[in-house]
């Protein structure tokens, strides 16, 4: 585990090692981190938006001391429909997932980047943090074990705009193909009956409504549905 004093010292140490510059996403609880929503956290989630700076990022990893991680797949769910394969790389008190364009399905759009709150610069890496509704929705998308839990505090600590959250599942899903309101009806179900989160229960109907329609929509057209995660 690191707190956001070692999350920054390692920025450091691979903006220091770049020799150009290389923008990424910060998400999970590395941006939560940035935010003030978390004290500390395991793993350094980055999503590059280009294969050469994903790549770059990854040679200053190994130059600072940091191994890859084989064998990722049941870490993540979706691991299986990801085109772009995340990389995982294990340090001595931590390790960075780093992503290519998606986070196992769940494709970076334009409205993600815009979207961006605050951007930190260490060297020649420029970290942008993503809002904490898109902080929601990757949480929906990666459903690791930590998953609900970062979610259910990004809810308690900030005035969510659900209105955002429900317009990305579904420009994911005409991106991506995948039914993600969905998966967001049973994830934030889940948070508000397990977690005790603070969800409108107008906003969770508003949801399964939305994709029961988009469901029907696709059984129409002769599309195959996804519905239950991998």
């Amino acid at each position: 585990m690191i707190n956001i004093t070692d999350q920054n010292e390692l920025f450091n140490l691979i903006g220091a090692k770049l020799d150009e510059k290389v923008e990424c996403l910060a998400i999970g609880g590395s941006a939560m981190m940035f935010y003030g929503a978390k004290t500390e956290t395991k793993d350094v989630d980055l999503v590059f938006l280009d294969k050469k700076s994903f790549n770059l990022a990854k040679k200053a990893l190994y130059d600072i001391g940091f191994n890859e991680k084989k064998n990722i797949k049941p870490i993540f769910a979706h691991y299986d429909i990801a085109k772009d394969k995340p990389v995982m790389m294990e340090g001595r008190d931590t390790r960075f997932d780093l992503f290519l364009n998606e986070v196992i399905g769940f494709k970076i759009s334009s409205s993600i980047v815009d979207r961006v709150k605050e951007v930190h610069e260490f060297g020649n890496l420029i970290i942008k943090t993503i809002s904490p509704e898109d902080i929601i929705s990757l949480k929906c998308a990666t459903e690791r074990e930590k998953d609900r839990n970062d979610a259910a505090s990004l809810i308690e600590k900030f005035n969510i705009d659900w209105e955002v959250i429900i317009k990305e599942s579904i420009l994911q899903t005409e991106i991506g193909g995948d039914v993600f309101p969905v998966f967001l009806f049973d994830f934030l179900s889940e948070l508000k009956e397990e977690f005790k989160a603070e969800i409108p229960n107008d906003i969770i109907k508003k949801i399964r409504k939305i994709g029961e329609k988009m469901m029907i929509e696709k059984l129409k057209s002769g599309k195959t549905v996804k519905v239950k995660r991998l």
